[in-house]
């Protein structure tokens, strides 16, 4: 089954054609991790997924569903459906610095009523439990690290149940350390078949982690494999110029 299908998507600001003709799908459970130079497209890829960006031409469909056809919109209410089957995760963690890290992870199911207070709560500590954080659960913001805000950011979009992850370079604001340990908790949302996509520019982790490399540049896809295809046997002189660069 296709969790996610992109045809022909077009996206330009202004004079700048940004995406051009991108076209690919997700199945069930899969990995994508997309790389390539900055300025390629793929934070706008992402974001048009989720309807952060509206696109100019072209069709995203979520689980069978049109989130978008040949460029045009279904009404909000509909949008937001297929939306809420999303979960995005930022590169610099948008949490709420006034709130614990718990109210951080219970405020939005509490505003969309989708259970009980006491059972959001002891959902929102198995999730700080998994991704290595209880003890943090009535910490503020400002006093965890940056790899510990990003596994409470991963924690609260988990809360809203999504079938399908999205990661705009998860672990790019921080050092190599702390990007261990977040890349340790999104592998392991690999193994329990959790449908993502991971822009990224860590080649080692996306070898490892992902089922499928999407590589970007200047707007279009230049492969679309798996990441023996792409990082090891590939022939592309663009590509093997990007990793060369990078590792």
């Amino acid at each position: 089954m296709n969790m996610i299908e992109v045809k022909n998507l077009k996206k330009s600001f202004g004079d700048l054609e940004v995406l051009k003709d991108i076209s690919f799908d997700v199945k069930k459970g899969e990995v994508i991790a997309a790389l390539g130079p900055s300025g390629s497209g793929k934070s706008t890829l992402l974001r048009s997924l989720i309807e952060l960006e509206k696109i100019d031409g072209g069709s995203i469909i979520i689980e069978g569903n049109f989130l978008c056809k040949d460029g045009k919109y279904p009404p909000e209410k509909k949008i937001a459906a297929i939306r809420s089957k999303m979960g995005m995760v930022f590169q610099h963690f948008n949490l709420f610095p006034h709130m614990s890290v718990k109210d951080n992870l219970i405020c939005a199911p509490l505003m969309q009523k989708t259970a009980p207070k006491n059972e959001l709560i002891k959902k929102c500590q198995a999730l700080l439990d998994k991704v290595g954080l209880i003890d943090k659960i009535d910490a503020a913001p400002s006093s965890l690290s940056g790899g510990q805000k990003q596994r409470v950011a991963i924690a609260r979009a988990l809360m809203l149940n999504p079938d399908i992850l999205l990661f705009d370079e998860p672990t790019s604001a921080l050092d190599p350390e702390l990007t261990k340990e977040v890349l340790n908790v999104i592998k392991q949302l690999a193994e329990d078949k959790m449908t993502m996509i991971i822009v990224t520019h860590e080649i080692g982790f996306a070898y490892e982690a992902a089922d499928k490399i999407l590589f970007m540049t200047d707007g279009y896809i230049l492969d679309y494999d798996t990441p023996e295809k792409v990082l090891k046997n590939n022939s592309n002189e663009r590509i093997n110029q990007f990793l060369n660069n990078v590792i």
